[in-house]
């Protein structure tokens, strides 16, 4: 395994550790008052108001190192997972539907072919969801999807050439909200970012964990 796939592994570990912590406080709450019990809970969990929250993140390009091959010469490309993080501002509307602002910056994309390394992108994606919850008792799974803008910075470490572009993206996605009580949380989330324009090459797959607070 080459050391740039290693690095990459290493960055994803504090997303794993978070998702394993939330699931065993899961587990453990379903144990002492019962898996049922737990997930209708007996707060009000869906009411209206607004949240915020934050977290870690993990990603990874879909078609970026397929697009890069099609260039003539070109062979062996590697584009490494980045590692980043993400904040959320929302409203609940209904127990249902919330509207959410979602930023997530992505710390570097390092991209190298034939082992030598040639670019290493960082990215920003803001979008405005639409987050639409199937319950609303303390265990809350959801689906959502948003519009909004991808920034991208490219630089090359050798020449220094520098490249920043900034276009429409959409984001698709879904996780979980684990309430440990009417205002605090923990989240899970994935979500498929798909940018246009001229950082169309740059479609990512996000993975999160972090905390919520509702007002």
């Amino acid at each position: 395994m080459s050391e740039r796939r290693t690095k990459g592994r290493v960055r994803f570990a504090p997303i794993v550790a978070m998702t394993a912590i939330a699931l065993l406080s899961l587990a453990s709450a379903a144990q002492a008052g019962g898996a049922r019990r737990f997930a209708q809970g007996d707060g009000d969990y869906g009411r209206s108001g607004l949240y915020v929250g934050g977290g870690i993140v993990g990603g990874f390009t879909t078609r970026l190192e397929g697009q890069l091959t099609e260039i003539p010469g070109v062979d062996n490309v590697e584009v490494d997972p980045s590692f980043g993080l993400a904040g959320r501002l929302g409203a609940r509307i209904t127990p249902h539907l919330a509207l959410e602002a979602h930023y997530e910056w992505m710390e570097d994309f390092e991209t190298s072919v034939d082992g030598t390394e040639i670019a290493e992108t960082r990215t920003q994606a803001l979008t405005g969801d639409v987050k639409g919850y199937l319950s609303t008792g303390r265990v809350q799974p959801y689906l959502s999807a948003g519009l909004g803008f991808l920034h991208a910075k490219s630089d090359d470490p050798v020449t220094t050439f520098q490249k920043t572009d900034t276009d429409f993206a959409a984001r698709f996605g879904g996780g979980v909200d684990f309430y440990l009580s009417e205002n605090i949380g923990l989240s899970l989330d994935t979500s498929y970012v798909v940018p246009t324009g001229d950082v169309e090459d740059l479609d990512y797959v996000s993975v999160g964990a972090g905390v919520f607070f509702r007002f």
